[in-house]
């Protein structure tokens, strides 16, 4: 995945397989659909998604039954043990 615009890569789907892409980018969801190259890969772009928005979770669902989830885990910070 890449930013600026948001662009998502995928891979392990089935050849010919149509995914559909999500984008929660709060406050709204946009999504995108492509379809698996031979190798089972694809790639969508969001051209209205700049940056790192808070919040992004991205979802892949294939017509074949494959899914893949991105969601970031936010750094957290421990206080100071004394």
């Amino acid at each position: 995945m890449t930013l600026d615009p948001l662009t998502v890569a995928g891979s392990g789907f089935q050849a010919g397989e149509h995914v559909t892409v999500t984008a929660n980018v709060p406050p709204e969801m946009v999504g995108a659909q492509a379809v698996a190259a031979d190798d089972g890969s694809f790639v969508v772009q969001f051209p209205s998604v700049m940056g790192i928005p808070r919040g992004l979770r991205v979802r892949a669902m294939g017509s074949e039954g494959g899914v893949a989830i991105y969601a970031p885990r936010v750094a957290r910070i421990s206080p100071p043990t004394t």
